[in-house]
């Protein structure tokens, strides 16, 4: 790519963000681009069994507040240590990062290493724009198995990784013991049931003066009902929806059924605007929420006491919904060896590692989530080692499949169809998305 043009792209768009570095890397601000460029560690040809380029200058973009900047400053710096031959110009977008990434590389000028999500997935992934990293990983001496399993899915395209998990969440039932001592009730365990959910949140509904389980008209939030009742919102090669099979409807009935008798609220029904802020705010007793809580309670609710437990069963047992984001390297690169060691030393597990340590994100890698140390955290965690859990991916439309079920959700909360009517149109709707994408 061409480094200067694309920032000269960025400044144009007012999205440049200057900061300085930290750790043992020096920081220099070349034409509004924070470049770090670190001292000591290997050879150039030492960088992960790999030989960066002469000279490689590598741009390196990607969301993120203040705190997530921070810990890929300090991951670069820590590359640098690594690979000091290699420089890499950091250069965040914490704002309608897809859409500009999609301008980009439609004019040949996107950076050489980015986020991906699904979204920039079927856009440059799947039309050849991302680079396919298994020969580096193999030089590297990484494979895929050292990964979560489920991470990958979304970034495989014909046995081809084009891009590496680079962190993950999941969902896991967050709830405020004064609540549950108040209604009478024994605190939830990681053995609990939707059954022992839904009783706990009546209890609590008719004791307190609080609402029971905060709930929205949330894909993401039915989701682990429906994968634990057995169901998916398509089958698994994502080519039909499946969101009138008995799993989804037996799921978004039970989740109706407590809206309608009082058990179940939304955060507006109790004046908040997220179900973790009604947590904090003692709203409600119980939500399902992932780790963000962690870093959320402790800046904005530090006094409040709140506690987490896993996911609750359905009847074919513990199911979850992964979140997940990689990071890619733009197939245009002029450095490719240089991008792709980054790209492995950041998604790898010395990296992984350190992040972990800062409680921002949980490892990749299965033998690494006992470098989680907040209890709540190990909790939501074990979400995403269940064999029913899934990455919310269904092909390039995947957006239009999960917001024809939040769509859905909503029209059965507004009363204006039953659940059956409501996932017949979100079905229609859904398939009519994967027929596209097909």
């Amino acid at each position: 790519m061409q480094r200067t043009r694309w920032l000269m792209l960025l400044a144009a768009m007012g999205l440049i963000a200057v900061a300085c570095g930290g750790g043992s890397s020096s920081t220099t601000v070349d034409g509004g681009v924070v470049s770090t460029t670190g001292a000591g560690g290997t050879s150039a040809g030492g960088c992960f069994g790999l030989t960066p380029e002469e000279g490689a200058t590598i741009v390196f973009s990607g969301w993120g507040d203040e705190t997530e900047q921070q810990v890929y400053r300090d991951s670069i710096a820590r590359f640098n240590e690594a690979c000091p031959d290699v420089t890499v110009d950091y250069q965040p977008v914490p704002a309608d990062f897809q859409t500009q990434m999609k301008a980009a590389f439609a004019g040949g000028e996107g950076p050489d290493i980015i986020y991906v999500d699904d979204q920039l997935m079927t856009a440059l992934g799947l039309t050849g724009q991302l680079l396919p990293l298994d020969d580096y990983m193999a030089q590297a001496g990484v494979t895929r198995e050292e990964f979560i399993p489920s991470l990958l899915t979304i970034f495989t395209v014909d046995d081809q990784t084009y891009a590496l998990p680079k962190d993950w969440g999941t969902l896991g039932l967050i709830y405020l013991p004064e609540v549950i001592e108040a209604a009478g009730i024994e605190a939830p365990t990681g053995d609990w049931t939707w059954a022992d959910l839904r009783t706990a949140a009546q209890a609590i509904a008719d004791n307190t003066d609080v609402g029971g389980f905060c709930q929205g008209a949330d894909w993401a939030r039915l989701a682990p009902w429906a994968f634990s009742h057995g169901g998916s919102f398509t089958n698994a090669a994502a080519t039909e929806a499946t969101l009138t099979d008995g799993g989804v409807i037996q799921a978004a009935t039970i989740v109706a059924d407590m809206k309608e008798e009082g058990s179940l609220v939304t955060a507006s029904d109790v004046g908040a605007t997220w179900c973790g802020e009604a947590i904090g705010r003692k709203l409600v007793g119980m939500t399902l929420e992932g780790g963000w809580m962690v870093n959320f309670m402790n800046t904005d609710y530090p006094d409040v006491e709140w506690s987490a437990v896993s996911i609750p069963a359905g009847p074919e047992g513990k199911a979850d919904v992964i979140f997940t984001n990689g990071i890619g390297v733009n197939a245009a690169t002029e450095f490719p060896n240089a991008a792709a060691a980054f790209t492995l030393f950041v998604t790898g597990r010395e990296n992984q590692a350190a992040i972990t340590e800062t409680g921002f994100a949980y490892p990749t890698r299965e033998d690494q989530l006992n470098l989680i140390t907040n209890e709540n955290d190990q909790a939501i965690s074990e979400g995403g080692t269940y064999d029913l859990s899934l990455v919310s991916y269904w092909g390039p439309n995947t957006g239009r499949v999960n917001d024809a079920v939040s769509k859905a959700l909503e029209r059965i909360f507004l009363g204006e169809q039953d659940v059956e009517a409501a996932f017949q149109q979100a079905e229609e709707e859904a398939q009519l998305a994967l027929d596209e994408a097909a």
